[in-house]
């Protein structure tokens, strides 16, 4: 009887357990995965709360006291170079996935994450240039973290399981955020202090010292399952070269088709899992999601607090902000507990709804703007509202996200996510330097106003396409299927 070939083994593999790496690791170490990773959540959420609620601010105080006008075009095209590095970054960690497993990569983008919130303890040298080069390295960080992390997770918390673990680790994330704007509410707001750039590095501070920790915990604390599948690897080798001498005539049949799949090129890679139609048809949906988005959201918080744009006491300051940035907090809290019936009803249903969602935010956003612009008032119940609405759009979004780019087997999962995630990138490439010319170009409000109307038209677009995607493609249905019989004759 011939030897199968190793994808049939694989293949075989699969239709009993669709996450093999939940099977290679053990008990234990699946334990002490998802329960560091959740803690890493609320870590890192806790700091990247921390740059969302600061960073504009930072900047337009920061361009104010270097004399630069027009900080809201600068912001804009800082963002659109920095979605340029996130590119780069997704590629080079599926390069670095590959060569040197999910874990050494989830711990070089912790490492540059805290190196770039560093660079926000030094706001007396008043350098734009540093706090350019934080946003990019920021980015780069980033796209580094998310397959490693995303994968990992779902490879230990199995097929089955895996919306229900995201939920449950964004949850503790959003925990981490809830902790973190509180304080900043309950200094600014409640006690009314001010913050200055100063004051704001030290909240970077803690950003920093929090990710370097996590750094250090990947370390002792997270088992590779890409280490397990090469241990595999190499064990099924040894067995191969003690079986040379009984299989030669057929190892000189086999041996060229391995030669032909280990030189297959990295791009070449990317290039062929375009060729599944279900990757092409996710990838494009989200590079339009990310596209629309991305212009709506290129100068959204710089404008709300821009006193260009309203006078000076309606523009929203660090304790309005921080108030925002909770109601959206608390809501995502409150909802992901329904994150877990991704994994009974399928990602694209919660997607739609998540779409829904964004678009009563974005209509509710255009009306706060209209009425605080022309009645001079401060209406800050319509954009609590509209967090609140936002924040159910995220809680959806993120365990669906995540099930649905895991959706393949484990050798397809980092090239098929960082795939997706490069066309995602390309759409929120251009949309903070059209959102920052638009901004600037048109008189105000509908400068700051018109990248939120491109992304109501485009919603016309988006729910019926996140409506229509498939759940998972073709192969991995067929995997859940029973083998067929052959047909014949």
């Amino acid at each position: 009887m011939s030897k199968l070939h190793k994808d049939d083994e694989i293949s075989l593999i699969v239709q009993e357990d669709p996450t093999p790496g939940r099977q290679l690791l053990t008990k234990r170490e699946r334990k002490k995965n998802i329960s560091f990773l959740t803690i890493s959540t609320f870590l890192a959420s806790s700091a990247n709360s921390i740059h969302f609620a600061f960073y504009s601010l930072y900047f337009t105080k920061l361009c104010e006291n270097i004399g630069i006008e027009n900080s809201e075009r600068i912001i804009g095209i800082t963002t659109t170079v920095a979605a340029f590095v996130a590119i780069i970054g997704i590629i080079l960690a599926d390069y670095l996935n590959l060569l040197v497993g999910y874990k050494r990569v989830f711990i070089i983008a912790q490492a540059l994450i805290a190196l770039a919130f560093s660079f926000f303890l030094f706001d007396e040298f008043n350098r734009l240039g540093l706090v350019i080069a934080a946003a990019m390295i920021l980015s780069l960080g980033f796209s580094l973290n998310e397959s490693p992390y995303a994968i990992i997770l779902t490879e230990t918390a199995g097929e089955d399981k895996k919306g229900t673990i995201s939920a449950l680790t964004s949850f503790f994330g959003r925990f981490g955020e809830v902790i973190i704007l509180v304080i900043v509410f309950i200094v600014t707001y409640v006690l009314g202090i001010t913050y200055t750039n100063n004051e704001r590095s030290y909240y970077y501070l803690f950003a920093a010292i929090a990710v370097a920790l996590i750094a250090i915990g990947i370390v002792f604390f997270v088992t590779d399952p890409s280490r397990k599948y090469k241990e595999i690897a190499l064990k099924e080798q040894e067995i191969e070269q003690s079986q040379e001498q009984l299989n030669e005539d057929e190892e000189e049949v086999e041996e060229p088709i391995e030669m032909q799949e280990k030189k297959t090129g990295f791009i070449r890679g990317f290039i062929d899992t375009f060729k599944d139609k279900w990757v092409l048809r996710i990838a494009f949906t989200f590079f339009m999601d990310a596209l629309l988005w991305g212009i709506a959201l290129g100068v959204h918080w710089p404008g709300l607090q821009s006193d260009d744009l309203f006078i000076q006491d309606l523009a929203l300051k660090d304790n309005e902000t921080s108030l925002l940035l909770l109601a959206t907090s608390l809501t995502v809290l409150a909802l992901m507990y329904f994150g877990k019936f991704v994994d009974k009803f399928g990602a694209k249903l919660f997607l739609f709804i998540s779409e829904i969602c964004g678009l009563l935010w974005i209509i509710l956003s255009v009306v706060y703007t209209y009425l605080v612009f022309y009645l001079q008032e401060q209406f800050l119940w319509i954009m609590i509202i509209a967090r609140i609405s936002l924040g159910a759009s995220i809680a959806l979004w993120i365990p669906s996200t995540t099930a649905l780019f895991t959706n393949v087997v484990p050798e397809r999962k980092s090239k098929v996510y960082n795939s997706i995630a490069i066309f995602r990138s390309i759409g929120w490439l251009p949309g903070g330097f059209i959102a920052g010319f638009l901004f600037d170009s048109i008189p105000q409000p509908y400068g700051f106003l018109t990248p939120m109307f491109i992304l109501i038209g485009g919603m016309f677009f988006l729910i019926p396409l996140f409506y229509t995607i498939p759940n998972r493609p073709s192969d991995m249905k067929n995997n859940k299927n029973k083998p067929k019989k052959s047909k014949t004759s």
